[in-house]
Formats: C-alpha cells, sequence, structure tokens
C-alpha cells in the first residue's frame, strides 16, 4: 500500500506505525496537526507542541496494561497528515483554516485527535465537529477558564476561547479550572450552559468530593448533555506532570483523576473528537511531550472500549 499524498510515513507518525497500520484507508484513528500560535501571553513555543507529541509517541508501548490490548490494533491503525501551513493567518483566519482542515474527516467512521498550539487552535476543530454533530457537549480540561469575551484586545485569544464555544450555543462543562478573574465567573453564574468543576473543589481532600475521584466523576458525567468533544489544554494536568506550558499553574488533574474520567466519558455519553493544546517543549527535556502522547494513546484505548459499551 502506498500512502496517498499529504499523509504522513511511519518516521513522521504518531506511534511511528508502519503500513498498512499508518494508512488512512485503514486507519480508524486520523491525527491532525495544526500547530497554531499568535496570543501565547506567559511562554511562547506552543506552535512546537504537535510535532513534539508525534516525536515522542515513537516511544510509548503500544500494550495498555489495564485494556490488556494494543488500541491502534483494535482502531485498524493511525494514521497522521501533514501539518497544517497556516502561511501566517492569524485569529478568525487561522481558526477558518483549521476548521477547514478538520471538516473533511469528520463524520468519515474516524476519529479525529487534532494536535495544535496554543488553544485558540481548538475552535476551529470544535466548529467542524458542531456542524456534523448538532447535540455536541464539549468538556474542556483546562487550569483556565478561556472564557474572557477579550484579551489584551483579542476576542481570538486563547484566554477567550471558550467564550466564543459558547457564543456559538454549544454547552460547556469545564474540569480543573484554578486560574480565572471576574469576567470569567460572572459568566459562568450567568450563563446555564456552562458547568465548572474548580480544581479545588475537586481535589483538595478538605473539599466536598474528599479529593477522591471516583465521588467526582459522576457529577462531571452527569453535567453533559450530549455527546462529547473533548479539548485539553496541558495545563489541566498537574504542573508536575507537563511543566512545558504556555501558562503553568500547580493543582491540576493527576494521571489516572485524567484516565478516571475520560473512562467514565467514553462509557456514558461517549467521545467523538478531541484535541489537544498548550504543551511548549523545553530543549532537551523530553518528559513532558512523552507523558502527553502516551496520555493520548490511553484516551484512545478508553474511547474505543466504550464504543463497545455503546
Amino acid at each position: 500500500m502506498t500512502l496517498p499524498a499529504g499523509w504522513e510515513g511511519y518516521e513522521r507518525n504518531f506511534l511511528g506505525l508502519e503500513e498498512p497500520w499508518c494508512h488512512p484507508d485503514q486507519a480508524g484513528i486520523y491525527v491532525l496537526p495544526a500547530p497554531y500560535e499568535h496570543t501565547s501571553s506567559y511562554v511562547p513555543g506552543s506552535d512546537k507542541g504537535p510535532s513534539a507529541i508525534i516525536e515522542a509517541s515513537h516511544q510509548v508501548e503500544f500494550y495498555d496494561e489495564v485494556l490488556r490490548c494494543e488500541p491502534y490494533r483494535e482502531w485498524g491503525g493511525i494514521a497522521t497528515t501533514q501539518s497544517l501551513n497556516l502561511a501566517g493567518r492569524v485569529d478568525q483566519a487561522a481558526v477558518e483554516a483549521i476548521e477547514a482542515f478538520v471538516r473533511p474527516h469528520v463524520g468519515t467512521g474516524r476519529f479525529l485527535v487534532t494536535l495544535t498550539g496554543e488553544h485558540t487552535g481548538a475552535l476551529g476543530a470544535i466548529r467542524a465537529h458542531a456542524k456534523k454533530y448538532p447535540h455536541l457537549c464539549v468538556v474542556q480540561i483546562d487550569a483556565h477558564g478561556d472564557l474572557r469575551n477579550a484579551y489584551q484586545g483579542n476576542p481570538y485569544s486563547h484566554a477567550s476561547v471558550m467564550a466564543r464555544v459558547v457564543d456559538d450555543g454549544l454547552p460547556l462543562v469545564q474540569v480543573g479550572v484554578r486560574s480565572i478573574c471576574p469576567e470569567e465567573i460572572e459568566r459562568i453564574q450567568h450563563t446555564k450552559s456552562i458547568a465548572t468543576f474548580f480544581a479545588a473543589s475537586l481535589l483538595d481532600p478538605s473539599g466536598p468530593y474528599e479529593g477522591k475521584a471516583s465521588r467526582w466523576i459522576p457529577d462531571v458525567v452527569n453535567a453533559c448533555t450530549g455527546p462529547v468533544y473533548l479539548t485539553f489544554d496541558c495545563d489541566g494536568l498537574d504542573a508536575s506532570l507537563v511543566p512545558a506550558l504556555g501558562t503553568p499553574e500547580p493543582g491540576g488533574l493527576g494521571w489516572y483523576d485524567t484516565l478516571n474520567l475520560v473512562t467514565a466519558l467514553a462509557d456514558g455519553p461517549g467521545i467523538l473528537g478531541m484535541d489537544v493544546s498548550e504543551i511548549a517543549p523545553i530543549e532537551g527535556f523530553v518528559a513532558p511531550q512523552f507523558c502527553v502522547a502516551r496520555l493520548i494513546y490511553r484516551i484512545l484505548g478508553r474511547i474505543k472500549a466504550g464504543r463497545r459499551v455503546h
């Protein structure tokens, strides 16, 4: 089988899979790199995140010790497109370009993972899915609310991306938030379609859930109004797991917190698509992108297992 134009071979695809497992005609998962960065307000470099994640994924073991299988085989393989060249497009133009990049693959029977830079890039992928799945519920794992109407005068800032999601009329469930401003709190309080689960209430042993994931995860699942689109900002994880971030924050979700949540979402409302954003690689330090690559692969296994439940 010869790879068609626009698709990466084993040297540059996710997991480094060889043919036929990386061929788009066979693969049940498409990885779509869209390395956008324009409004990063602290540490730059998130546009290098997608390629760093893909490179690190070549070191991930294929076998999932919990699911007792190799998930890429269960999906029929994982194909990776060549990176989107945004050619200097920013803000609305970049979002529209990413939406156009993702849209042809939505509804084809493949599960799509969009790898972007700053979180703004996720908006294009979310919109592409929402136009195909009108009852979609967006679940945001993130340290930040991202609900400012505009930040530094830009409504397409990474700090405003979820405000645009809400403006689009999509229900939003936020998990792990721990950095937020009064404007965002007001929006949450006055918008019925937003459910926010702050990290302190979930993870603090003195909080209502006593820091036990088994207690708070059902409430997150119950807040979902339909099948889920998962938008995963890497700073939703605790910075001890992934310190290479554009806007690092302590006190985030742990490894097993995250996998338990994803499992519950996959087994419950189901997950129809996802994106990953905001990792800013540190030269010579590979652990953060390896952690994210391994997490993506583990998430994909749980999504496939959840589809068997349905």
